[in-house]
Formats: C-alpha cells, sequence, structure tokens
C-alpha cells in the first residue's frame, strides 16, 4: 500500500508537478503550523544548509574561483538538485504564501497557513536564492547574449524556433528581476529588520509583492511556452502512446508469470507534460486573482455598509 500510494505521488510529480508540490508542501505547513511557529530558527537553520552548500560554489564560479561540487555526491547531489529546482520548493512555497491572503482565514487550515505565513516567507526565501544564483552563475550569460550578441548567438546555439529562443531567454533575463523585487521582501521578513523599519514602511514595501507575483507568472508563463516552441537540443523524441506501456516480463517475451502494469509504467510525452504545466499555470494564477478581486470586494463591501450604518446613527 505505502509503494503504491509513493508510485502514485511520483507519477502526480511528474506530470503535474506544481500543483502536486503545492497541495504537499500546504498539508505539511497545516500539520506542522505550531512546531514551525514554535521552532522557527530551527527550520530556517535546516533549510539554509542546503542553500548554503548551493550558493558557495555558485558564488565562487561567478568571481572565477572552481569550488566542490556538491552535486556529485550520491544521494546528497539528488537532494540538492531536487531543492534548486524551483518546482519543489521556491516556486509552490509562493504559490501557498500568495494564496494564504486571498482565502477566507474562518476556515481552520487557513488560519494554520496565515499563522506561519512571516515564516514560510522566509523558509522560501533559502531555495529561491539558491536556485536563482545557479541561474545566475550557470545560465545567465547565455541568455543575455541573445539580446546582446543575436548574431553571434544563432550562429552558435540550436535554435529551432526564433520565437520561441527569445521568450525563453527574454524569461531567464526576468529572473534577475525578480531576484532583485524577491530580495527586500525576503529580508525584511526577518523580525529584527522589521521592526527597524516600521509598519508603515514595512506594508508600503510589502505591496510590491503583487508586482513579484506578477512577473512570477509571467517569468514561469514565458519559460513553459518559450520551452515548448524552442525544446532544449533541438527538440526530443517523442514516444509512442503504445510504448514502454506494458510490464517488463511481457516486454522481455521470456519465461515467468507478467506482472501486473503500474504507474512507473505509464510515459506522457515532453509535449503533453508542457501543455499540462501551462494549463496549472493559468489555472492557479487566475484562480487566484479571482479570489483576491472577491476579497477585496467583499471588504470594500463591508466597509461601505460599515459606513452607511454611522451615517444612519
Amino acid at each position: 500500500m505505502i509503494k503504491l500510494i509513493l508510485d502514485f505521488v511520483q507519477f502526480l510529480y511528474t506530470v503535474f508537478p506544481l500543483v502536486t508540490s503545492v497541495i504537499i508542501l500546504a498539508l505539511l505547513g497545516v500539520w506542522l503550523s505550531g512546531s514551525i511557529k514554535k521552532h522557527a530558527t530551527v527550520y530556517y537553520i535546516i533549510m539554509a544548509l542546503p542553500s548554503l552548500m548551493v550558493i558557495i560554489p555558485s558564488v565562487g564560479r561567478l568571481v572565477g574561483v572552481e569550488m566542490p561540487n556538491f552535486y556529485n555526491i550520491p544521494l546528497m547531489g539528488g537532494v540538492l538538485r531536487d531543492y534548486v529546482h524551483m518546482a519543489t520548493l521556491g516556486f509552490p512555497l509562493l504559490v501557498i504564501i500568495m494564496y494564504v491572503g486571498a482565502l477566507n482565514p474562518r476556515y481552520q487550515w487557513v488560519k494554520r497557513l496565515m499563522s506561519i505565513r512571516k515564516e514560510l516567507s522566509i523558509i522560501s526565501g533559502f531555495p529561491v536564492l539558491a536556485h536563482s544564483l545557479v541561474r545566475v552563475s550557470y545560465n545567465f550569460i547565455g541568455p543575455l547574449s541573445y539580446f546582446t550578441r543575436h548574431d553571434e548567438y544563432m550562429a552558435t546555439t540550436k535554435v529551432v524556433n526564433e520565437l520561441g529562443a527569445g521568450i525563453s531567454n527574454f524569461s531567464f533575463v526576468l529572473g534577475i528581476v525578480l531576484l532583485a523585487l524577491f530580495l527586500p521582501l525576503w529580508i525584511t521578513s526577518f523580525d529584527a529588520v522589521h521592526r527597524r523599519m516600521g509598519g508603515l514602511q514595512w506594508k508600503k514595501l510589502q505591496r510590491w509583492s503583487y508586482v513579484l507575483y506578477a512577473l512570477l507568472f509571467v517569468h514561469a508563463m514565458g519559460l513553459s511556452v518559450g520551452g515548448a516552441l524552442n525544446p532544449r537540443g533541438g527538440g526530443e523524441r517523442q514516444r509512442p502512446a503504445t510504448e514502454n506501456t506494458q510490464a517488463p516480463a511481457a516486454r522481455g517475451g521470456g519465461g515467468g508469470h507478467a506482472s501486473s502494469i503500474s504507474l512507473s509504467d505509464i510515459r506522457v510525452s515532453a509535449d503533453a507534460r508542457r501543455t499540462i504545466h501551462i494549463t496549472s499555470l493559468v489555472l492557479v494564477f487566475g484562480s487566484y486573482l479571482y479570489l483576491r478581486v472577491r476579497k477585496a470586494n467583499a471588504s470594500a463591501s463591508r466597509r461601505k455598509a460599515g459606513d452607511t450604518e454611522k451615517a444612519v446613527h
């Protein structure tokens, strides 16, 4: 039963990475909300350690100093790759933080997440910062050269669709703007900085989070659409719908009993995964916008009713 559940979660993560990560992390947040609130510093340290293991070599690379690569260490390398991958931690945490502000706080699970929204903001900063610095140290020069040395880029890079390449490279460069927006919002989430700023200045700065959410959607959509138009490596071999969908024993043609087909035998094409991811982004951010506008209208109606009642009395 446990193996079946793990296989199912792995299948969902392969096909619906963003939605699956958001649901799992939201459930963990609700379950661990009391622990996170009480032992926030412990969670910060736990999240900071892998971040440092990624950031230090990335900074070294930026200044021309080659440092040990922790990705080559068995098991640890896999953990760090998942940690840095934006769809695993950073992006889903930002989506949860974004959504909590648009949901009705009368529900108990929303209250639990709301109570640790600041802590989740700080926790999200470690994988986001690690992801951003890895992107800058490894992938920034190429996308930037698309705009600064376009002819040279096109001559030396395999491009299937120039529009797709332009969208992808613009989205990579936009990531720098996102990092510049995210850093002050993240740093001011720490209590010591928050207290020094004062409540009014802090609230003014936090309004920029809406700009961050909007650009985050543009960034993610740009990478997804650009990747669909111009796949890395000039395209991928698409598997036929029937390929590798039989159990190993049945494919081998040898003796023995045929085993049942498991979720791991199901193959979803790269084009289908991209389409699902783009649809997920539209649904996630579209539903957030709807909920946010509805909540704002409800608040405005309550204020208007209150003002009318005061005028009557």
